[in-house]
């Protein structure tokens, strides 16, 4: 393998793992910020240099306490279900409308 090519597998492998890392902190949140926490804890002891420390401090998740109830995060379990916003679109004055389905007619 030449060098160009080593290259530029180590650079597409780079790219595939940030991919994988942002995906799953956008579709799994709470599992992600979870699996930080337990990285941080690891790596945070006194054998460590000072800088170091500083850098695993800097990836300690952020506390999710910012949000307010009407967010709709549910994670602290403190919010009622009529303080959390609607859908999108949705309003409590639309009522469901049934489907209809009506069969192919043979041609």
């Amino acid at each position: 393998m030449s060098a160009p090519m080593l290259v530029q597998a180590v650079v597409v492998a780079l790219i595939v793992g940030w991919s994988a890392v942002v995906a799953t902190h956008r579709l799994l949140p709470v599992a992600s910020r979870r699996v930080q926490a337990r990285l941080v804890d690891a790596f945070d002891h006194a054998a460590l240099p000072v800088w170091l420390r500083a850098i695993v401090q800097l990836m300690q998740p952020r506390s999710s306490t910012g949000g307010s109830c009407g967010d709709g995060c549910s994670s602290c379990g403190g919010c009622d279900v009529a303080d959390a916003k609607p859908a999108v679109g949705a309003t409590a004055e639309i009522e469901a409308i049934p489907l209809v389905f009506h069969p192919r007619t043979k041609t």
